[in-house]
C-alpha cells in the first residue's frame, strides 16, 4: 500500500511517501529515505531501481521517501545553492517527527543531499537513528559547514561511494550540480574515518580492506565504505540508473548491502 502523508512543521505542510508492507512485521525497523537534489520521492524510487522497496517487502518493514523542500534539504552547509537552505527550512524537525510518529528504530538511507542532510542531522539531533546509510555523500569541509565535528549520535554507518562521481569527488573537491558548485568535501574514505573516530566502538587498529573485483569493503568497527570502482552518482542497483550521472555498472546492490551490514534477517 502507497500512501501520501504530511506533519506540520514550523508552519509548514511536509510530504513524505509512506510504503506499507503487505505482511508487517511488528520486529523490522523503519526505513527512511532522503532523495537527492533535483529529486522527488517518485524520482529516488525509479533512481534506485526499487531497491529499498524490494528490502522493505521482504523484511515486512515500512518504508517512507521524505519529500525535500523545493527538491533540496537545508543541510547546513554555509554555501546556500538551496532555497530549503535560504529559508532555513527545518528539515531537521522533518526528519525527528517522522521518526517520532512510526516510534520504532530507524535507519535512514541519505542519497547526495539527502546524505548531507544526514550528516547534519546525526550531529545537531537528539531524536535517535539505528543506523544510517550515506551513498554519494562527502562530509563538507569544516569552513563550509554549520554543525559540529563530533557526532551527538554514534550509530552503525554504512558509506557507498562511486571511483567516477562527477558529482561528488571521491577523493575529495568542489561538489558540481548542472555546472554550478555545492562547496567542498573532503574525501570518501576521510569522511568514513571521520565517523569511526565517533564511534562508540572505535579501534585504534587500521581498517580491514576486502576488495572483490570492482568492489572493495573498507571495515572499521561500526563503519563500513564500500568503494565502487568506475562508478559515477548512482545509487547502485542490479537494474538501472540513469546515465547521466556517470557509469552505473551493475554490481551491487544497495538493498541488499543495507540488509547484510545491519543483520536485517
Amino acid at each position: 500500500m502507497t500512501l501520501t502523508e504530511t506533519v506540520e512543521i514550523d508552519g509548514r505542510r511536509r510530504r513524505y511517501l509512506h510504503l506499507a508492507p503487505t505482511t508487517p512485521n511488528p520486529d523490522a525497523p523503519l526505513l527512511l529515505a532522503l532523495h537527492g537534489t533535483t529529486q522527488k520521492p517518485a524520482t529516488m524510487r525509479r533512481f534506485s531501481g526499487r531497491t529499498f522497496e524490494h528490502l522493505a517487502e521482504s523484511l515486512g518493514a515500512d518504508l517512507v521517501y521524505l519529500e525535500g523542500y523545493r527538491r533540496a534539504w537545508n543541510d547546513g552547509r554555509r554555501i546556500q545553492t538551496s532555497a530549503a537552505q535560504r529559508e532555513n527550512v527545518d528539515d531537521i524537525g522533518f526528519v525527528e517527527a517522522v521518526v517520532t510518529r512510526f516510534d520504532r528504530p530507524t535507519i535512514a538511507i541519505g542519497y547526495s543531499n539527502g546524505g548531507q542532510l544526514l550528516h547534519r542531522y546525526v550531529r545537531e539531533s537528539d531524536v535517535p537513528l539505528a543506523g544510517a546509510m550515506l551513498i554519494a555523500a562527502g562530509l563538507p569541509v569544516a569552513d563550509d559547514r554549520e554543525y559540529p565535528d563530533d557526532l551527538r549520535q554514534s550509530i552503525p554507518t554504512l558509506l557507498v561511494q562511486g571511483t567516477a562521481d562527477p558529482v561528488m569527488p571521491y577523493d575529495g573537491g568542489t561538489v558540481r550540480v548542472l555546472g554550478r558548485s555545492k562547496g567542498q568535501v573532503i574525501s570518501a574514505r576521510d569522511t568514513a574515518a571521520a565517523y569511526a573516530r565517533s564511534s562508540a566502538a572505535r579501534s585504534t587498529d587500521a581498517p580491514l580492506e576486502s576488495p572483490d573485483g570492482p568492489v572493495t569493503r573498507t571495515d572499521w568497527p561500526g563503519v563500513r565504505l564500500i568503494t565502487l570502482d568506475g562508478a559515477g552518482h548512482i545509487i547502485p542497483n542490479l537494474v538501472a540508473s540513469p546515465p547521466f550521472v556517470g557509469p552505473a555498472p551493475r554490481v551491487l546492490d544497495s538493498g541488499a548491502e543495507l540488509r547484510s551490514f545491519f543483520e536485517l534477517g
